[in-house]
């Protein structure tokens, strides 16, 4: 049996998005200045969501190496070493972004450092 090519650009667009690859075509305002490609699609579409609510939001840091890591002071364990970490700034309340990051199911561990920078990952439920 033969799909019609509407179905199947259906099919594809839905699989996309059920992916997460979906937050590679968003039209949100998130810049990255770090490595993109490897970021989980779920903390892409918090991005988005967060672009979507505050504005214009940089990521500074997805993936790190060790000693880069070592260096900016991350934990051993640090979600930024196999990419499921980003850290990133936006304006807005911090308040009011924390509050919102935190009522993502997506974002495990949040915080907020200082001048609106932000991290978000993937791992438990848990702040520091």
């Amino acid at each position: 049996m033969r799909l019609p090519v509407r179905n199947l650009a259906c099919i594809l667009a839905a699989s996309l998005l059920l992916s997460g690859c979906a937050g590679w075509f968003s039209s949100s305002d998130v810049a990255y200045h770090d490595t993109r490609w490897c970021v989980p699609g779920k903390l892409k579409r918090v991005l988005n969501r967060v672009a979507d609510r505050y504005g214009h939001v940089t990521v500074t840091s997805t993936n790190r190496w060790w000693l880069e890591n070592w260096w900016k002071g991350g934990a051993s364990s640090s979600y930024h070493l196999s990419c499921d970490a980003v850290d990133f700034k936006v304006r807005g309340d911090p308040n009011s972004v924390i509050a919102y990051l935190k009522s993502q199911k997506d974002v495990g561990g949040y915080k907020y450092y200082r001048a609106g920078h932000y991290h978000i990952d993937i791992g438990p439920r848990r702040t520091w």
